[in-house]
């Protein structure tokens, strides 16, 4: 699955546009800064994992966060999956002249 559709599913349940909007661009960070090898496979997977766990507390603000880490590992995992595919076909088609 994309790491578009499963940040989606992520997202229901979050009907603010701005709020939706500041999530997005905050995963876009994540995933430029690793399509330019900033950061590594690891450190990918540490931030989403916080970045899945904040989108959680935004939509279940009176959940313990510690109660939330392993659905948050689960949707870090998930996106992570999608990111890798994504960044393959980027690179790819950056060595091979195709950027889209």
């Amino acid at each position: 699955m994309s790491y578009q559709a499963v940040l989606t599913k992520l997202l229901d349940g979050i009907t603010g546009a701005d709020v939706r909007a500041k999530i997005a661009e905050a995963i876009n960070y994540i995933i430029l800064a690793y399509l330019e090898g900033r950061i590594d496979d690891d450190q990918l997977k540490s931030d989403l994992v916080q970045f899945s766990l904040d989108v959680l507390a935004t939509k279940r603000p009176t959940e313990d966060i510690e109660l939330l880490r392993p659905e948050a590992e689960q949707w870090a995992e998930q996106l992570y999956r999608g990111i890798r595919v994504y960044a393959i076909r980027y690179r790819l088609a950056k060595r091979y002249g195709r950027v889209e």
